[in-house]
């Protein structure tokens, strides 16, 4: 019952630091270069490549904080699966995003996500 609750709170809190990251990464750099981040209502290509770094930084973060509430009670393969997992979901399940974004930069988005995550526990769990 411990365990669940901190795979759980480990979840939750490490999607809240990915998302919560993102957001203000991206609120920022829209607020300081707009032109830099999409023109004619379509992402630039420099701004996507920026995003792909944003977002192993977010997930890397993410990835640690999961693995420091869990520590080593929980097998760190369970938790890091799952945070990528539930990540990478809800990646794909934004349409728009993907429309905007395009196939080949979800792709990526997907692989950043898991090398993210991953090096998250690797640094925590060390």
């Amino acid at each position: 019952m411990i365990t669940g609750t901190f795979v759980l709170i480990a979840l939750i809190l490490g999607y809240s630091v990915v998302v919560g990251l993102s957001m203000l990464a991206t609120f920022s750099i829209t607020k300081a270069a707009p032109a830099f981040v999409a023109q004619e209502h379509l992402l630039n290509p420099g701004y996507r490549i920026l995003q792909e770094f944003m977002w192993l930084v977010c997930s890397l973060v993410g990835g640690y904080v999961s693995a420091w509430v869990t520590g080593p009670a929980v097998h760190p393969l369970l938790v890091g699966a799952a945070l990528a997992g539930v990540l990478v979901a809800v990646l794909w399940s934004n349409t728009w995003e993907v429309a905007q974004r395009g196939l080949g930069h979800q792709i990526v988005m997907t692989i950043v996500t898991i090398i993210g995550v991953a090096a998250g526990f690797a640094l925590r769990l060390r």
